[in-house]
């Protein structure tokens, strides 16, 4: 019931808006008021329009009055004309006649003129035709040997690619910006031998604390370049400059890095963690906060890449840089050129099935990448390859016992390394 109720208002409610709704039509010619008119009732007097008096409207009669229309002025507008300047004639000039001359040319001495300027041309054409095909043939020899090796990480963000060449230019610019110069311990005390050995002693700390590879290109590059810069390390504390470096680095490029605590049991107590934490505020203030300075490993991924190099040859790469860190005569040569090095050498001695035949070891698409000739490489191949000669008789033997380890394919233990090509390049003068 309560719902009929509902109904039977709502159609009465719906009655009085249709009431209200032709109260407020309005009669042509008559003026609406400003607000409308609010309200069920409807309001019977209007004004006339024309006399302004009210006049009472009822319900079933209305005055239907015309429209007032209001006469539209009509301006005939001409059709446009196209304004034109006036064109200024130039003033004519009188030429007074030239009395003609005779002047006798000899037809041969023209024929021959003539000849010889087609002949010129000829030849312009030719050479310029000679020109733009060699310069098309570079161009396309250019594009078939040099490869696009960042074209399959198109897809992939994460690597970057659109920007990889402009950021190993920039590592370029800063292993010039950060170098280590060459024979940087004449006069000190610390000698050429003591560095050996405390390199050698840091890749076996190294090892035993699982540390990353970077770790220890960058432990060594701040101990060659805080020892060329700061030449009052005296032999007692070349350990802890050693130690210290490590733990620096450690902090640098580790996820985790050993407590300095660790670094003090590494020692045997020699140091203390007060000591430890002192050289390491001066190592920094010598270093200017700078430890941005590229390493061998971060070009010779790129180059193992360029050159389609296989495990194996890139296993190999990194064992000639781990040796070449120990050695003090190397140790100057910049990160890039020293890792070229260490590539081509180990494409000379293990080959490269991807080379194409006739196909040199160090292709257009690595002179490319790399910026390095190989007149620029082969005299850093050839100090690594004495150091190689020398390896197995030497007293440094960490690099090599640590790349016996299957992990590294036990790389220090291949023929090659004794093969006639490793000793024949040591023996070979450069020019």
């Amino acid at each position: 019931m309560a719902f009929r109720s509902r109904a039977v208002n709502i159609n009465v409610a719906n009655q009085e808006n249709v009431k209200n709704v032709k109260s407020m039509t309005l009669v042509p010619g008559q003026r609406r008021a400003a607000l409308g008119e609010i309200g069920n009732k409807v309001n019977n007097h209007r004004t006339n329009d024309l006399t302004g008096k009210a006049s009472q409207i009822t319900k079933d009669k209305v005055l239907l009055k015309k429209p007032v229309i209001s006469k539209q002025v009509q301006i005939k507008v001409d059709k446009f004309e196209k304004l034109e300047k006036p064109v200024q004639k130039a003033p004519v000039q009188i030429v007074k006649p030239v009395p003609k001359t005779e002047v006798h040319v000899d037809n041969r001495l023209l024929a021959e003129a003539n000849k010889n300027e087609t002949d010129s041309n000829a030849n312009k054409k030719d050479s310029d035709s000679n020109v733009a095909k060699k310069e098309t043939d570079s161009f396309s020899t250019d594009l078939i040997t040099i490869e696009d090796i960042d074209e399959e990480d198109r897809k992939n963000p994460i690597l970057v690619s659109v920007y990889s060449n402009d950021i190993y230019a920039h590592l370029r610019d800063l292993e010039v910006l950060f170098p280590v110069k060459e024979k940087y311990l004449q006069g000190q005390e610390v000698t050429p031998k003591m560095r050996c050995v405390l390199v050698d002693w840091l890749i076996e700390v190294h090892e035993q604390f699982h540390l990353m590879q970077e770790t220890l290109y960058l432990t060594i590059a701040i101990i060659d370049r805080f020892l060329q810069d700061f030449k009052l390390i005296t032999r007692k504390r070349l350990q802890l400059v050693g130690v210290t470096a490590m733990f620096i680095a450690s902090k640098y490029e580790e996820m985790y890095s050993p407590d300095i605590s660790d670094f003090v049991y590494i020692t045997d107590n020699a140091y203390t963690k007060g000591e430890i934490l002192q050289m390491e505020l001066l190592i920094i203030k010598t270093l200017n906060f700078s430890f941005g300075r590229p390493l061998p490993l971060h070009f010779l991924r790129r180059y193992s890449k360029a050159g389609k190099a296989l495990p194996v040859h890139h296993t190999l790469a990194k064992y000639f840089l781990e040796q070449s860190l120990v050695y003090y005569e190397v140790c100057h040569h910049p990160p890039s050129l020293i890792a070229a090095a260490a590539l081509y050498l180990s494409f000379l001695l293990l080959g490269n099935d991807n080379l194409q035949d006739g196909e040199v070891i160090w292709t257009k698409t690595l002179v490319h990448y790399s910026t390095y000739r190989v007149k620029d490489v082969l005299p850093v191949v050839k100090e690594i390859s004495v150091i190689m000669i020398n390896a197995e008789k030497s007293k440094y033997q960490a690099v090599r016992r640590k790349y016996t380890n299957p992990k590294h394919m036990k790389i220090s233990l291949r023929p090659e390394l004794k093969s006639p090509t490793l000793q024949a390049l040591a023996n070979h003068r450069i020019e």
